[in-house]
């Protein structure tokens, strides 16, 4: 009695771990269930069988659906332009017919994390110790309480900072950049080029052509660039770097735009040895 029990633990284990919709045989399932049943060979018992078989088998599919449908994420689509919603952290969103934005159960928990298409103005709910993160198809944007619009789909990712900072990362090159209010960042896939733009300065980035453009731009955040560029660690005195750069480099080693940044400016940037 307490083989066959065990059995029949070990069947409804196996039935619960490899049931999948459409994929899971119920006839060989009965088949292996049956046989670990108490009695099974025993013909005047088979009807009362079948009944038990059928009702651990429903049970077996009514949990995964149950597992699936506790885990599904959450997914809000605009019908028509300027359609508003207030995600479960009261961040509050206006949306662009055709755009989607998606959510798992777990959004507020230990981070705040959404994705999206099509074109969503956020109004971020300030929580320091939860970021909010935005996942396009080409980048990623973290902030801790801010405004801004995300315009993106599978080719390009743009970003408008009305206030407040957002951190934008690019896939490649995966250069975190740093946007205050008034700034805008452009990404295109096929090109591998991001452009940051502000009132007064503009930066673009190429991992293409391995080329790099600066107008008006401070050295704190060249250096910034360029670190992450080149892969190298670079040490800029912090009493340079407000002065501002202008130069474009294509194909240029590190050494060399290092070299002409500190003969420009006569300031004093160094590389630091690993």
């Amino acid at each position: 009695m307490e083989k066959n029990r065990n059995n029949m633990d070990e069947s409804i284990g196996f039935v619960a771990k490899h049931y999948q919709k459409g994929m899971f045989n119920t006839a060989k399932g009965w088949k292996r269930l049956s046989a670990s049943l108490p009695g099974s060979g025993r013909p005047h018992r088979q009807l009362r069988l079948s009944w038990i078989a059928a009702a651990v088998m429903l049970l077996c599919v009514i949990s995964v659906s149950v597992v699936k449908i506790m885990n599904r994420s959450e997914q809000l689509f605009a019908q028509t332009d300027n359609t508003s919603f207030t995600l479960p952290d009261q961040t509050e969103i206006v949306m662009r017919k055709g755009s989607v934005l998606k959510y798992d159960k777990y959004f507020d928990k230990a981070e705040r994390r959404v994705s999206m298409q099509g074109e969503i103005a956020f109004a971020v709910a300030r929580d320091e110790a939860k970021p909010f993160i935005v996942s396009t198809p080409m980048a990623q944007i973290e902030v801790l309480g801010t405004e801004f619009t995300v315009t993106a789909d599978d080719d390009e990712t743009r970003l408008s900072v009305t206030s407040g900072k957002v951190l934008f990362t690019p896939d490649d090159p995966v250069i975190p950049l740093v946007c205050a209010a008034g700034m805008t960042a452009h990404y295109i896939a096929e090109g591998k080029t991001v452009r940051i733009a502000s009132t007064d300065s503009e930066m673009e980035i190429n991992a293409q052509t391995r080329s790099l453009t600066f107008e008006n731009m401070r050295l704190r955040e060249v250096v910034m660039v360029l670190s992450h560029f080149y892969k190298i660690r670079i040490e800029l005195p912090e009493g340079e770097s407000e002065l501002t750069f202008s130069s474009s480099f294509t194909q240029a080693s590190i050494i060399e735009i290092i070299n002409i940044i500190n003969l420009t400016l006569d300031t004093h940037i160094t590389i630091i040895e690993p």
